[in-house]
């Protein structure tokens, strides 16, 4: 079991007979899920680690009825602040842990040169104050300006760094909608083609053999008269990937202006969407899945 106190994170575990005789690192890491890195965390401080709401060592053994505790504190060093702003929120999910988000399209995920109140992130600041909440906004996998869909942000460090883990060992899956130009002969496919920054350009990719792996698995939903809604699924996450994919395989996003000049069509941004989430939550390990319909303007093309 675990609370939320805006600056820590508590764990609580009642010792039961089974568990009886075993080391307090046991159930640390057995029955709380604890890493290596959170229990070496909670032995540095005051109350870190408790039995019976006294402070003992790892090695300690427990006994049936005993109730362990574990306090895992914000770092001074990673507090931090976005100013609070008014804005509307398409709030999916939230709890003590964190929160998934339908971000519009032309709305950016966090403070950035000329949006210092207008991200995302400000919006979700001032939810939270408006709640009485006080949590450091820390956004998990951004989205570009042009993208709409969903987004996450942790309350928390140590929730932060679970979801990272998750993506970086595959258990959170995040698929996005497209419409991409052309007529598909194959219905299905995977593009690997590397992925760098071209040299002195600040946001422009390119597909070239010392830039970095990239995969990402497509598959046609539906075919229209000259594009297509194509299901998107990453095993990476370079920036722009799938815009730099498809338009290396003649398929590139209605609207995208980066990488599809070219485009006069209806649509006024890149045509993606982040529409599906799924992913064990963070601590409790119970299986999550969120998600977003298409917005109006891709919706209009189908």
């Amino acid at each position: 079991m675990s609370q939320n106190k805006n600056s820590y994170k508590k764990f609580t575990y009642a010792i039961g007979k089974e568990e009886d005789g075993k080391c307090v690192k046991e159930i640390l890491r057995k029955k709380l899920h604890l890493s290596r890195g959170e229990i070496s965390h909670a032995k540095g401080e005051e109350d870190g680690i408790l039995l019976n709401a006294k402070r003992v060592t790892v090695a300690h053994p427990v006994q049936e009825g005993d109730e362990v505790e574990v306090h895992l504190h914000e770092r001074k060093e990673e507090e931090g602040k976005i100013l609070p702003a008014k804005g509307e929120l398409s709030l999916v999910y939230e709890d003590e842990d964190f929160v998934c988000l339908n971000k519009p399209a032309g709305m950016v995920s966090h403070p950035s040169h000329g949006h210092f109140l207008d991200s995302l992130a400000n919006y979700l600041a001032g939810h939270f104050e408006e709640e009485g909440e006080h949590h450091k906004i820390r956004v998990v996998g951004r989205l570009d300006k042009e993208t709409s869909g969903l987004i996450l942000f942790a309350k928390s460090q140590i929730c932060a760094r679970r979801l990272f883990e998750q993506a970086q060992d595959g258990s959170r899956k995040k698929e996005y909608l497209a419409l991409c130009a052309g007529f598909f002969a194959e219905k299905e496919g995977i593009v690997t083609a590397k992925i760098r920054k071209v040299p002195e350009e600040k946001l422009l990719r390119e597909v070239h053999p010392e830039g970095r792996s990239a995969c990402t698995h497509y598959l046609v939903e539906e075919q229209k008269e000259g594009y297509a809604l194509v299901r998107l699924i990453l095993e990476t996450g370079r920036t722009h990937q799938i815009r730099i994919h498809m338009a290396q395989i003649g398929h590139p996003l209605l609207g995208d202006t980066l990488y599809y000049p070219s485009y006069q069509g209806q649509m006024k941004r890149a045509a993606l969407h982040a529409a599906l989430i799924t992913m064990p939550h963070p601590f409790s390990g119970k299986p999550l899945r969120f998600e977003a319909p298409l917005p109006e303007d891709m919706k209009e093309l189908l």
